[in-house]
């Protein structure tokens, strides 16, 4: 399924997965939105850079620098984009990691080693979009996005934020394409996190604050699904979600969509998911929905897991209700039978 787009202004943030398995796709798709749109880019780090990022904030391991920088250079190499931005930041990681003391507490010092995912793959993108013919921007969000000082989990000053997203608009008058780092923040000095998947956060608050028609969510799926796909063989693709149904499947553990990302463009402007390696849009966003209830699960701790169901009061399932609210209710299962009681729990909705 293929939404046109009617307006000039896009946000388009791609996750760590597609821009590292599906780089040259990601940019054929900014160069086609850019033919008739404003395109401003989010970007997270490539695929396992981010938790190689936090090992090192512990070990200061070198091979874990040397690994980094493989990966970012077997992009580069088949992308043919020029390496020495990618040097610059590694050097400046390096000298980061020799002087922990000069952050203000533990999880600074992490915020700020994490920042070197994102900048990375911005570095790359903003290299392979002129390699295209286009002018791309690499623009660091920790000027941009202002949050308070929950490091790893920042909360974002929208109307500090607000003041600086005029950067963005001068930069799309120019005809240039903002690529922007997702995930991070800034608080006075210092370098923050909006929390794991914290990147879709970063679009759609860009998306809202530059009143953007639409925020495109690009990973290696292509859309929600009634469960996850990859533990639900018989999972079926949404073509419509309201907000409200993806807020409630986020936070009872859907991993399609951060949490926090549907309220700065609630009842506002869509949101739509797709699958970068064919450039294909699968979910919308909006306040229409399909009428199909949406399963999503967390991990509890070792020995329990709970499965939540969007879209139903009552369900009849052998298995003890852990919470429920206004069409959703929630199961707790044995872990080692999550799996199993997923399928089931489907079959039995979709019978």
């Amino acid at each position: 399924m293929i939404y046109k787009l009617s307006n000039k202004r896009v946000v388009v943030k791609f996750g760590g997965s597609s821009i590292e398995d599906s780089f040259k796709k990601a940019v054929e798709l900014v160069l086609k939105l850019h033919e008739e749109n404003e395109v401003v880019v989010v970007l997270s780090a490539l695929k396992g850079v981010t938790d190689a990022l936090l090992d090192l904030t512990e070990s200061k391991d070198e091979p874990i620098i040397e690994e980094i920088a493989k990966k970012h250079e077997k992009l580069a190499n088949k992308s043919g984009i020029d390496l020495n931005s990618v040097e610059i930041l590694l050097a400046e990681l390096e000298q980061v990691l020799r002087n922990e003391k000069s952050f203000p507490n533990k999880k600074a010092f992490i915020d700020h080693v994490l920042s070197f995912g994102e900048r990375l793959s911005v570095n790359l993108f903003v290299n392979a979009l002129k390699n295209s013919g286009i002018e791309g921007e690499a623009i660091d969000s920790f000027h941009i996005i202002r949050t308070d000082n929950g490091f790893g989990n920042a909360k974002v000053d929208f109307s500090e934020t607000a003041k600086r997203v005029k950067v963005l608009e001068d930069l799309l008058k120019q005809n240039k394409v903002p690529v922007i780092t997702g995930f991070l923040g800034g608080y006075k000095s210092f370098r923050t996190t909006l929390g794991r998947g914290g990147s879709d956060y970063t679009a759609t608050i860009l998306g809202s604050l530059l009143e953007a028609r639409a925020v495109l969510i690009m990973s290696d799926v292509k859309g929600i699904y009634t469960a996850d796909p990859k533990i639900v063989k018989d999972a079926k693709l949404l073509p419509f979600a309201s907000y409200e149904e993806v807020l409630t499947a986020s936070m009872l553990g859907m991993k399609a969509l951060h949490e926090r990302a549907i309220e700065p463009v609630k009842g506002k402007i869509p949101i739509i998911l797709g699958k970068t390696n064919n450039r294909s849009l699968g979910t919308l966003i909006s306040k229409i929905n399909a009428g199909m209830p949406i399963l999503a699960y967390k991990i509890i701790n070792e020995n329990l897991a709970s499965i939540g169901i969007v879209g139903v009061n009552e369900v009849n399932f052998n298995a003890r209700i852990y919470k429920r609210g206004r069409n959703w209710i929630c199961f707790l299962v044995r872990r080692e039978e999550l799996e199993n009681n997923l399928n089931d729990l489907h079959e039995v909705i979709f019978k």
